[in-house]
């Protein structure tokens, strides 16, 4: 009787602890399923990786320069007037969610253009400054055509110059009329810290209430742009969703 009492706070304790680890093993995030975006498992080229690029600062970097991180990567363009301002507000939603979870040393985000060459640094510096305060782990970046072109051809994202709409647009920084628009798909990339493409969301961003769209912005949206903000299609993406892969990437959970 004394010998059964000595072993029952034993296996109370071995129970205890077997149910704190299975605790553990389900908290492990799941990868997000196909309604979300398209999983992948495809190595990016070193050299890809190491194309020279330039912040909004005229800083040189690459995607090379985010190894061992988990790097999130948008088409993006500053004088779009459709999807981008709205690809770019949860982009940067993301990243300040990302941030208040402590995860910010761990996970980039960058909005390489599609218009290198009207996406110049001044450029890139006033639109990143829409976002004030833009998160520190979010970087708007260009690159010579050259660069843009290879990397953009790479990973399939479609682009092409057309004819700017009458009357035309005017720059939202400079004032200057514009003459062309870039046509392009909404593509969202995720890279683990090994620079394996890991996973796709395309389609426009769905703004949430409560994701904020710089002023500025939500008035150089065109007829298409409001309408893609006010009626988001069944094919946009979410905050929630994109925090839905980064907690898979980075196997800690990230509320949305």
């Amino acid at each position: 009787m004394t010998s059964s009492r000595r072993r029952l706070p034993l296996i109370a304790l071995v129970a205890l602890l077997a149910a704190v680890a299975c605790g553990h093993a389900s908290a492990q995030p799941p990868a997000p399923s196909g309604t979300v975006g398209t999983r992948i498992d495809r190595a990016l080229p070193s050299s890809l990786l190491r194309l020279p690029l330039e912040d909004a600062a005229g800083r040189r970097t690459s995607l090379a320069a985010y190894a061992g991180k988990v790097l999130v990567v948008d088409a993006a363009m500053t004088l779009c007037q459709e999807t981008c301002p709205l690809d770019t507000a949860n982009l940067v939603a993301t990243a300040r969610r990302v941030d208040r979870a402590g995860l910010a040393g761990r996970v980039e985000f960058v909005s390489i253009t599609v218009d290198p060459e009207r996406d110049t640094v001044p450029q890139l510096a006033a639109y990143r400054r829409l976002f004030a305060p833009p998160p520190g782990n979010w970087a708007p970046l260009t690159g010579s055509p050259a660069v843009v072109n290879r990397l953009w051809d790479f990973l399939g994202v479609y682009r092409k110059r057309v004819a700017e709409g009458t009357p035309p647009a005017h720059n939202w920084r400079t004032g200057q009329t514009l003459h062309y628009d870039v046509q392009h798909s909404d593509d969202v990339f995720f890279l683990n810290g090994d620079g394996r493409l890991r996973f796709l969301i395309d389609g426009p961003g769905n703004v949430r209430p409560g994701t904020p769209v710089p002023a500025s912005l939500r008035k150089f949206l065109n007829g298409d742009g409001h309408r893609h903000l006010a009626h988001p299609s069944a094919g946009s993406w979410t905050v929630p969703q994109a925090l839905q892969v980064v907690s898979w990437l980075t196997g800690r959970k990230v509320a949305s």
